[in-house]
C-alpha cells in the first residue's frame, strides 16, 4: 500500500464517525442527534448542509415529507416558513453554525455537501469557524470549488456505485479520502484505492462484526447510525 496522501483528519487507526449525529437513537441532523453522539465518545460526526435563501441549514432530504411532515421541497419554501419547520423531536433544522457551537474542539466534523452553490458558502463559514473539517460530497463542482477556495481543508469525494472513473477523479480532485458505501465495499473496490495513497471510508455500517471486517481490510473509518452500539456504557 503507497503512503496516504495527506494525514488522517480522524487520528485513530479506525475512527466511529456518527453519521446524521446518531440517526438511529434521534431524528438525523437534530441537535439532540449530535449530543448523542457526543455522549456516546464518536471519533467524530458527520453531517449534511444545504444552501437555503444564502443560508447554511443541516438537513438531508429534498422533500420535506419524510424529516418534518411537510409537503413540498426545501429549496421552494420561504425563509420563514423554513425556520417554521419542525423535526420529529420539536426541534427546529439546525443551521451548521448550530452544531459547530455545541461539537466539542477534539471532535472533526465532517460536512457533506448537499446542494448547488453550498460550497462558497461552507468555505466561508469554515475561514470564520476554526475546527477540524473534512468536506465531502457526490457534487463534482461543489468539490472543486472548495479546492479552490480552501486548498487546506481536507476533502472526500464520495461513491455509492463501481465506476472506473472513480480513482481517476480523486487523484484529480485532489481529495485524501474517498469514502464508499457499504455494499460495494469490498476488497477488489477497497484495494486500488488504498494502493493509490487514499483514506477509505465506509457508510453506513450499524454491526460492529461488520466494521471490524472492514478494519481488517484497510478501512480507516466508518459512518454509523448507532454510535451507542460501538461505544457501550
Amino acid at each position: 500500500m503507497s503512503a496516504f496522501r495527506k494525514p488522517a483528519v480522524f487520528r485513530k487507526p479506525f475512527a466511529i464517525i456518527g453519521h446524521r449525529g446518531a440517526a438511529g437513537h434521534a431524528p438525523e441532523n437534530s441537535l439532540e442527534a449530535f449530543e448523542i453522539a457526543f455522549e456516546a465518545r464518536v471519533d467524530g460526526i458527520e453531517l449534511d448542509v444545504k444552501n437555503i435563501h444564502n443560508n447554511l441549514i443541516v438537513f438531508h432530504d429534498d422533500n420535506l415529507l419524510r424529516l418534518t411532515s411537510q409537503q413540498g421541497e426545501i429549496n421552494q419554501i420561504t425563509q420563514s416558513a423554513v425556520a417554521d419547520l419542525q423535526l420529529a423531536n420539536g426541534e427546529s433544522i439546525p443551521s451548521l453554525y448550530d452544531v459547530w457551537e455545541i461539537t466539542p474542539p477534539n471532535i472533526p466534523i465532517n460536512v457533506e455537501l448537499k446542494g448547488p452553490n453550498t460550497a462558497k458558502l461552507v468555505c466561508e463559514f469554515m475561514k470564520k469557524h476554526s475546527h477540524r473539517y473534512l468536506v465531502s460530497s457526490f457534487l463534482i463542482e461543489e468539490l472543486r470549488q472548495v479546492q479552490q477556495l480552501t486548498p487546506e481543508v481536507p476533502r472526500a469525494l464520495l461513491a455509492r456505485e463501481r465506476r472506473d472513473t472513480t480513482l481517476a477523479l480523486a487523484d484529480e480532485l485532489d481529495v485524501c479520502n474517498v469514502h464508499i458505501m457499504d455494499r460495494i465495499a469490498e476488497p477488489s473496490v477497497i484495494r486500488p484505492l488504498l494502493n493509490a495513497g487514499f483514506h477509505v471510508f465506509v457508510f453506513t455500517v450499524n454491526e460492529v462484526e461488520r466494521a471490524n471486517k472492514l478494519q481488517r481490510l484497510g478501512v480507516s473509518a466508518i459512518f454509523t447510525d448507532v454510535p451507542r452500539l460501538f461505544f457501550p456504557r
